[in-house]
């Protein structure tokens, strides 16, 4: 009876494979796992269950495939410009409400002019980019870029209206994401036909994790205002971030994904720079108030840390195939 439930839980940690891995060599891995002893165990243990999910991580990563870099590099591509569109859509969320509560509500189609054409546009793109759709999602893209700056130039102007003000300086600047999602788009396209796409759901995820991991750096320590709440947050901040290396070191699509978005915020902050100190030029805000919204210390350290970890994974994975041979 024992052994019935253990082979229950281990055939449920065994969802971490795809289908079809699993349809060809569950039952193989089940016979390992369990053995032919008689076992008292109704659990499996956590060094096998940590074995069993990074596997599965590395299986969906390309692992098991003709070509796995090529594999790891495409489906990389694919999942960063999907990391990147959504990125820029949740922020563009962000910038329409910020907007409105900042004063927009007194003239909404300013709002939806300025926020709301590229909001629709970005996510869009990002909705025909996780269909499979790579040609409309360029064009979604490039159009995300252009069209909403045609409409309204605001992110290059010096005269902001003074509502405007705090949602330059502590929103994420939406321009940024198509112009950094539509080479990748555009390199996409390009996918050789024996590498297969990423699948939907696996993509969803995926990106899912890669916002998470953004929103743990950048929200992590706002609006913390003592010491106990500050050792929460750092220590809440640390755990996320091991957790996210812990399975990107495992699916390593993940540090191709992870990386444009930390692109994205070192532009972000170069933006910020610019717009808060324009702002201060025309005496809309002081000093400490420029200091303060500009103050986001995790994308520049993060892109070259993410830059780092990429090119140690990359490394070692390469030494790693080269001691097998």
């Amino acid at each position: 009876m024992s052994s019935d439930v253990l082979e229950k839980r281990y055939r449920t940690l065994l969802r971490a494979y795809p289908a079809e891995y699993r349809r060809e060599r569950a039952d193989e891995l089940i016979d390992t796992l369990i053995g032919d002893e008689p076992t008292a165990r109704r659990w499996p243990t956590l060094r096998q269950a940590a074995a069993l999910i990074r596997g599965g991580l590395r299986v969906h990563s390309g692992s098991t495939a003709a070509r796995p870099t090529a594999v790891r590099l495409w489906q990389g591509i694919h999942l960063g410009a999907m990391a990147v569109l959504a990125l820029g859509t949740l922020f563009g969320l962000r910038g329409v409400l910020e907007a409105l509560r900042s004063g927009g509500l007194s003239d909404p189609l300013v709002v939806l002019r300025d926020h709301g054409v590229y909001e629709v546009m970005v996510g869009a793109a990002l909705v025909a980019l996780a269909a499979g759709r790579a040609r409309t999602a360029a064009v979604l893209t490039v159009a995300a870029a252009v069209v909403p700056t045609v409409i309204s130039p605001y992110l290059f102007s010096d005269g902001l209206p003074q509502w405007w003000v705090p949602v330059v300086a502590d929103g994420l600047p939406q321009w940024w994401a198509p112009v950094v999602a539509t080479p990748l788009v555009m390199v996409g396209l390009r996918r050789p036909a024996d590498v297969p796409p990423a699948p939907r759901v696996n993509a969803v995820l995926v990106t899912a994790g890669v916002l998470a991991l953004h929103l743990l750096l950048a929200e992590g320590f706002r609006n913390v205002d003592n010491m106990t709440s500050q050792i929460l947050a750092a220590v809440v901040v640390i755990c996320g971030t091991a957790a996210f290396l812990w399975v990107a070191t495992a699916d390593q699509r993940l540090l191709l994904a992870v990386t444009p978005t930390f692109l994205l915020g070192t532009l972000y902050q170069l933006n910020t720079l610019y717009g808060a100190y324009g702002a201060l030029s025309t005496g809309h805000v002081d000093g400490a108030e420029v200091a303060k919204h500009f103050y986001q210390p995790y994308a520049p350290p993060s892109l070259v840390v993410a830059a780092v970890i990429t090119a140690g994974i990359v490394g070692s994975t390469r030494l790693r195939q080269h001691n097998r041979a």
